[in-house]
């Protein structure tokens, strides 16, 4: 008799629980294979490269080339209809073998204001490069743009790739909360929700499906109505150009403080810093980061808000030991100290009794408490015109993890300073450099060029030659270069205390 089990017909012999697991990571590992795949097929052919229209925070209505061709088509120079924000500068579109072409991106600061590109350290990083190795030729493009912040510089990065960089520099910060920008919806969006989309957005793949899949969708809604409609309302769209809430009048009264939209301005910074280092990564352009400086010693907070949380009596006892702190300060400066650190007490918010404390601190020489206090009233001031911590921490961060070279020009200048404590000694208003500090910076990068072996200086004073060189450029400028600058510095002024005497500010529908 046979005992063995007889299969019965239509049904199946069960798997085994290894067999299933041998499947699923077979299946996973056949899919990352075609990911990957996809990827180098993409790389290989230029697919799906990073596009402006890739911000996951903010998109634009338009955007216009920087630079055009000149009309005998033998160079590159600034479009005219970008001239009222950036400089003329031009390159040649046929590049020489040896040419080294390197790109400066930032705002106001890179453009060399409240004077103009001849004395800015893009200007003088040429100068310096020339001295330091003059058998190589260099080209350093100047590519600041007034009041430009990173979500605006990114497509003139995008663009400068196709002019073949040799290098990259990134010089800004100041400029991140100039613009009315509505991060409303975008706040409502979960940080695992925007997390992932920046992960998947680093795939050419994803992007190449996403925008096939975005153009399907207008296409769609084109056709079933009279006007177009943006599928990604979600994003706030900018005009092309920029429109800062300080060109216009009643600017100033716009800001308040806004905790949650601080945090989001700082992690759409530290998201374009990302795709910045991507970007030049997937096109091997070296890229190197510029910490902007900015002034705490002397320049008080541009605006001042009580925390909304403090009584009627609370705010008038703060202006109180204020104003007693100010009449006690000739006799009897440690009793002052003490008066502003109770108001601080009161409010920690108060921008405005922070930057006191610090220029008491600053009178009693304790150079070191009175730095924190005035890097805390520049934090919390409510019009941000100076890169606050956050937004250091960010680039700081961006550039360790992603292995870019950083210089922080505002330590490299808080060296030049005696109190430790950058100021009007080596700036010439809140944010942008003294002829001198242009010319450190310059130097700066040039040194750090040679650390990485960029070039090897054929003299060992390179340095001294371009500080004489720099100098002697100052003295061939004429009056009304310096006429103009000192001009362009009081009506800075003028427009960072709200009074630009420009057109109402148009309230968004």
């Amino acid at each position: 008799m046979n005992d063995r089990p007889t299969s019965t017909p239509g049904r199946r012999r069960p798997v085994s629980s290894r067999l299933r697991w041998v499947f699923r990571i077979g299946a996973v590992l056949l899919s990352c294979g075609l990911v990957l795949v996809a990827e180098l097929l993409c790389a290989a052919f230029g697919w799906g490269d990073l596009q402006p229209a890739d911000d996951p925070f903010v998109e634009f209505s338009s955007v216009r080339p920087l630079f055009e061709r000149t009309e005998d088509g033998r160079q590159f120079h600034t479009s005219p209809a970008r001239r009222r924000y950036f400089k003329e500068d031009r390159f040649d579109a046929k590049k020489s073998a040896d040419e080294f072409r390197i790109f400066v991106f930032g705002g106001s600061t890179v453009q060399g204001n409240p004077f103009s590109t001849e004395t800015s350290f893009p200007s003088y990083l040429q100068t310096a490069l020339s001295k330091a190795c003059p058998d190589r030729p260099w080209k350093v493009v100047n590519c600041g743009g007034v009041s430009y912040a990173s979500y605006r510089l990114l497509p003139v990065m995008q663009e400068c790739l196709q002019y073949e960089p040799d290098l990259f520099i990134f010089c800004e910060g100041h400029n991140e909360f100039l613009e009315d920008v509505h991060y409303a919806d975008v706040r409502q969006t979960s940080q695992i929700t925007q997390t992932l989309f920046a992960a998947m957005n680093q795939l050419r793949c994803f992007r190449i499906a996403r925008q096939t899949i975005l153009t399907q969708l207008r296409a769609t809604k084109s056709r079933s109505q009279a006007e177009p409609v943006d599928v990604e309302s979600w994003r706030p769209l900018l005009p092309e150009e920029v429109d800062t809430l300080l060109d216009h009048d009643g600017g100033l009264a716009v800001y308040h403080r806004d905790d949650q939209h601080a945090q989001v301005v700082a992690s759409h910074f530290e998201s374009n810093l990302k795709r910045m280092a991507f970007m030049c990564r997937q096109r091997h352009v070296p890229l190197l980061m510029v910490l902007p400086p900015s002034s705490l010693n002397d320049c008080p907070p541009f605006k001042s808000e009580f925390s909304a949380t403090l009584s009627l009596e609370q705010r008038s006892r703060i202006n109180e030991l204020l104003l007693e702190a100010r009449a006690e300060a000739v006799r009897n400066l440690s009793k002052a100290i003490e008066q502003v650190q109770a108001a601080v007490e009161i409010d920690a918010r108060y921008a405005l009794a922070w930057y006191e404390l610090g220029m008491l601190q600053m009178a009693d020489r304790r150079w070191e408490d009175a730095e924190l206090s005035l890097r805390r009233a520049r934090d919390e001031d409510i019009c941000p015109l100076r890169m606050t911590t956050p937004l250091e921490v960010a680039m700081e961060q961006v550039a360790r993890d992603s292995q870019v070279p950083l210089i922080n020009a505002h330590d490299l200048l808080k060296a030049r300073c005696a109190t430790g404590i950058v100021g009007l000694n080596v700036l010439v208003d809140h944010v942008h450099p003294s002829f001198v500090s242009h010319e450190d910076i310059a130097i700066a990068i040039a040194e750090h060029m040679q650390s990485v072996k960029i070039f090897v200086a054929g003299d060992d004073r390179w340095q001294q030659a371009t500080h004489k060189d720099c100098q002697a450029l100052l003295q061939e400028l004429d009056n009304l270069y310096f006429l103009r600058g000192q001009r362009a510095l009081e009506n800075l002024q003028l427009w960072a205390a709200g009074r630009s005497g420009g057109p109402p500010l148009v309230p968004r529908p």
